[in-house]
């Protein structure tokens, strides 16, 4: 594949996706591969759909105090309420 320097505007030869420099200034090119063919002469492209959201973090509530909070990956988290011991639910795994 023919590409264009960025910096000197000369063209070189690449074998595909990469970094590469240029044999004329020695400027590093990135070379990306090739994005989603052109849309047909009548139709558009539609792109493809967002990832789906990351799940929701869990929420604990405190025996002592009733306060709801989010806890990450943790077997026992203090509440930051009243400072109680406070059972997750999560197990690390073996």
């Amino acid at each position: 594949m023919i590409v264009r320097c960025g910096a000197c505007r000369s063209q070189f030869e690449v074998p595909g996706a990469g970094r590469f420099s240029c044999p004329v200034c020695g400027s590093v090119n990135v070379v990306r591969a090739a994005g989603p063919p052109p849309p047909d002469a009548g139709g558009f492209h539609t792109p493809p759909p967002p990832p789906p959201p990351d799940p929701p973090s869990p929420k604990v509530t405190c025996p002592e105090c009733e306060f709801r909070f989010i806890v990450g990956q943790i077997e026992v988290a203090k509440c930051p309420n009243c400072g109680a011991d406070v059972p997750t639910g999560w197990k690390e795994p073996t």
